[in-house]
């Protein structure tokens, strides 16, 4: 195979690693979920602020560092742990680029802001997230995150998967 050839199955990731599947994505999203609510749980405890009727509130900017805290846990270990989460490691998989090289700052980064629409609505957290992906169908199974950022999330275990 020439290196044109090549690089048009890279780009275009036709003989990159296939997405792993809705359900493994759905349990490694629900175990980070975790971790980021046990983070704002116990913020929550240490930075509430007692009220006169005896119950509590929490401080304007503690709402800040709960956004910042949800959108920096994704976006930081997606980027500094090769595309996984502590959610995706346990799950065995992780983000590649669409050719299944490693992801880039700049993709995790697109990937992180694009998070919150991903999660509308807020009420039942992915939805659409999900319906997007399956709207992607299997072959790519991407949230519009994935979409714009050009990722796609593989299971670790694909042989094809570089790495480097």
């Amino acid at each position: 195979m020439d290196s044109a050839t090549a690089r048009h199955i890279l780009v275009h990731g036709s003989s990159g690693p296939a997405p792993c599947g809705l359900t493994v994505r759905i349990v490694a999203g629900l175990l980070d979920f975790g971790v980021v609510v046990v983070v704002l749980f116990w913020l929550a405890v240490f930075t509430r602020v007692p009220t006169a009727d005896g119950g509590f509130t929490l401080p304007t900017w503690s709402y800040v560092f709960f956004l910042i805290w949800w959108l920096l846990y994704y976006g930081l270990f997606e980027y500094l742990w090769n595309g996984q989460t502590p959610g995706k490691r346990a799950a065995r998989i992780r983000v590649v680029m669409g050719g299944g090289d490693r992801l880039t700052r700049e993709a995790a980064f697109k990937r992180t802001i694009a998070r919150p629409v991903d999660s509308l609505p807020w009420v039942v957290p992915y939805a659409f997230g999900v319906l997007w992906m399956l709207a992607t169908g299997e072959k790519r199974r991407q949230r519009l995150g994935d979409k714009w950022a050009g990722t796609k999330v593989v299971s670790i275990d694909e042989p094809s998967q570089r790495t480097e």
